[in-house]
């Protein structure tokens, strides 16, 4: 069994307060368990509370954590240096991620603990870290994880993990190339659109995923003011989810500007998208503290 716990589910910064309090305020965090692996996907400010909750199950033993990073933009790191468990030696943390433009993901990743920002250098935490930059398939165990690169303005990948009966899908921060301002529009030649045919590579990255943890940023109306942000709308996150014929969707990277009551009126509209577009994927808001088993 692939067991997905949301820890962080909110884009751009966190928002605590009494109008996020179901679907919850802190930024990008999941975890993923399968057999005696434990892989997390970004480090926002909800890897905080998993941390807590990590050193409280396991008290004195060993961990042996993956850490993939989307991309480096703040609200999928800036929870690392709360992470407790990376300061304890006796676990061994590997952190993955993207090459930068014109950095490694190596000094990127150190970069927000340079004492300008925080007190505590990355070197100062556990010798037991090692960071290394995305480059092929990676195996852990039984499982595999695949990458894509999305369409988001930093160097951005979604991730793929199966362990050969089910796969989970995550992949946020990505905008549709058909109607970003990023797609020249240009032609591979007469018969090929080029942003439609990397939308349908997206798809098929997508395809036949158990979860998929997919970004929903904006409402069609939001994003024809936001285009080139790097974000989707719900529309397109529901029709490519749909076209890909996953069996979840779980609405992800919740806007900072979208209640409770808002994300629940986003939710009913995804489900009408799926009747409409003739799928059968089950749509839902992701929630912090929400668990999903995929036997």
């Amino acid at each position: 069994m692939m067991r997905v716990t949301f820890w962080g589910t909110r884009g751009s910064i966190a928002t605590p307060g009494r109008a996020t309090m179901k679907y919850g305020g802190n930024t990008s965090c999941v975890e993923v368990r399968a057999g005696k692996e434990i892989l997390i996907f970004d480090a926002g400010t909800g890897i905080r509370i998993l941390g807590l909750k990590m050193l409280k199950e396991f008290s004195s033993r060993p961990l042996s954590l993956h850490l993939f990073i989307s991309h480096t933009h703040w609200d999928h790191i800036q929870g690392f240096p709360f992470f407790l468990p990376a300061y304890e030696a006796r676990n061994k943390i590997h952190v993955y991620g993207p090459p930068g433009r014109d950095k490694s993901f190596d000094s990127i990743f150190r970069g927000q603990m340079d004492s300008d920002y925080f007190p505590v250098d990355l070197g100062d935490m556990s010798s037991n870290i090692e960071v290394h930059e995305v480059r092929k398939r990676i195996m852990i165990g039984n499982l595999v994880v695949d990458h894509f690169y999305l369409n988001h303005p930093a160097l951005t990948l979604g991730y793929r993990v199966s362990d050969g009966k089910s796969t989970v899908v995550y992949a946020t921060d990505n905008e549709p190339y058909e109607g970003s301002i990023h797609a020249s529009g240009k032609k591979i030649d007469k018969q090929i659109d080029l942003p439609v045919m990397l939308d349908e590579r997206f798809v098929d990255f997508l395809r036949d995923a158990d979860l998929y943890i997919g970004e929903a940023q904006y409402t069609n109306e939001e994003y024809e003011e936001k285009k080139g942000w790097g974000h989707s709308p719900l529309e397109t996150t529901v029709r490519f989810a749909v076209q890909a014929n996953t069996k979840q969707l779980a609405l992800f990277h919740h806007d900072p500007q979208h209640t409770d009551a808002f994300l629940e009126r986003m939710v009913n509209q995804a489900r009408g998208l799926v009747r409409m577009y003739g799928g059968k994927t089950k749509c839902f808001a992701s929630r912090e503290g929400q668990t999903v088993n995929l036997p």
